[in-house]
């Protein structure tokens, strides 16, 4: 009986841990699904790893929000990923940022022609919720705007 009370806490735990990051992102969800919808693409919630001081950071501590999508001959994407300068794992910044690179190219050592805009760096989360119309506008204003002479090597 104890061992399945342990699993049971366990396991409501995890679920509250689910429910408490769906929440937090209800408002900006809603938004970008809305616009992924539009796009023909959907919302990818998980992404690459990060680190500080050579140390991983756990993958349920892990969070982000990004679309991408092609228009002719280049990507784009919006992205709200954590930033970790404030060294604090449980309570990271936020940036919020557009991208647009040249999708088929030769790769060279430079990579492929890039450009990335942050819009907020280093923000709350809530600060991004609170603006996410506005963030959402002027990317998708601007990603429609772009043409392959903006893209460069950074």
């Amino acid at each position: 009986m104890f061992i399945l009370f342990g699993v049971a806490c366990h396991n409501q735990s995890v679920n509250d841990k689910h429910s408490a990051t769906m929440n937090r992102f209800n408002q900006i969800d809603n938004k970008l699904t809305e616009l992924s919808k539009q796009l023909g693409t959907t919302v990818a919630t998980t992404g690459g790893g990060a680190s500080f001081d050579g140390v991983d950071v756990p993958k349920d501590k892990l969070e982000m929000r990004r679309i991408v999508w092609v228009d002719g001959s280049i990507g784009k994407g919006i992205i709200i990923n954590q930033n970790f300068e404030n060294r604090n794992i449980d309570a990271p910044d936020w940036d919020f940022s557009y991208i647009a690179w040249l999708e088929k190219t030769e790769l060279t050592s430079k990579g492929r022609p890039f450009l990335e805009k942050k819009l907020l760096t280093k923000v709350t989360l809530a600060k991004i919720e609170k603006n996410i119309d506005q963030l959402i506008k002027v990317s998708t204003e601007n990603l429609k705007n772009i043409k392959e002479s903006d893209l460069g090597y950074n």
